[in-house]
């Protein structure tokens, strides 16, 4: 089965690298924003990493960039043809879900970030109902959600005993 990563960098990627050995035994792709820091990033679990147009984060910058990255997801998926696509968030993932959900009938995993305790990102709200599994790491955030949210537990040890 072969994987695609979407996400921004920073806290999400650092979520992402918690949970990569659930992915363990699977080809697993990579595609987030052409950053500075994730220039030359590279992880042996991940086999490719694409870095996408980030022009700001400002409304009309970051539109843009949404815009121009479509592009760029046509032809990432084009080549690696995900069975599943995976998310923390952010912005980046839209575009991104709603290309693999539709066009190549990818499956969904969108994970809300552990930041969210009680109300779920506008990322989330967005993904919630093409997602195929909706994974919270709060249980207080079920109740703002619907019945398609599942609540597992946190990647975090810290705030594994928060109760």
């Amino acid at each position: 089965m072969k994987i695609g990563i979407v996400i921004s960098p920073g806290g999400h990627l650092a979520q992402v690298l918690e949970v990569l050995p659930a992915f363990q035994g699977h080809e697993i792709f990579l595609i987030s924003y052409k950053v500075p820091n994730l220039i030359g990033f590279s992880d042996e679990r991940i086999k490719r990493v694409y870095l996408v147009t980030f022009l700001g984060a400002k409304r009309v910058k970051l539109f843009f960039s949404l815009l121009i990255d479509l592009f760029s997801f046509l032809r990432i998926f084009l080549k690696e043809r995900p069975d599943v696509l995976f998310s923390t968030g952010s912005e980046i993932a839209i575009g991104a879900f709603y290309m693999g959900k539709f066009l190549f009938r990818s499956k969904l995993i969108f994970l809300e970030t552990a930041s969210r305790v009680v109300d779920p990102s506008l990322t989330g709200k967005i993904l919630y109902s093409i997602s195929d599994l909706f994974l919270v790491q709060w249980d207080t955030l079920l109740q703002k959600l619907g019945p398609k949210a599942r609540y597992k537990g946190c990647v975090y040890d810290l705030c594994d005993d928060r109760k």
